[in-house]
């Protein structure tokens, strides 16, 4: 029988948790999807929609940073 050793070397690394702001946006996005599913909306539709608003969100908190002080 196969006995399965890791090298010395290749030890795994500790599981990444999501802190409260990313635990938030996933509960968010989750909430819209099911609400606007319930209203009927076809899945890929609801999909396509969840993933404009990611790709524009992601957009807009790149540019954040570079924002003047006084906004």
């Amino acid at each position: 029988m196969y006995t399965h050793r890791r090298l010395t070397c290749a030890t795994p690394k500790p599981a990444a948790r999501l802190d409260g702001k990313q635990t938030v946006v996933v509960i968010v996005v989750l909430v819209l999807g099911v609400a606007m599913a319930l209203t009927g909306m076809p899945v890929i539709v609801v999909a396509e929609v969840l993933t404009a608003c990611g790709l524009i969100g992601a957009h807009v908190a790149r540019r954040a940073p570079s924002a003047p002080a006084g906004l």
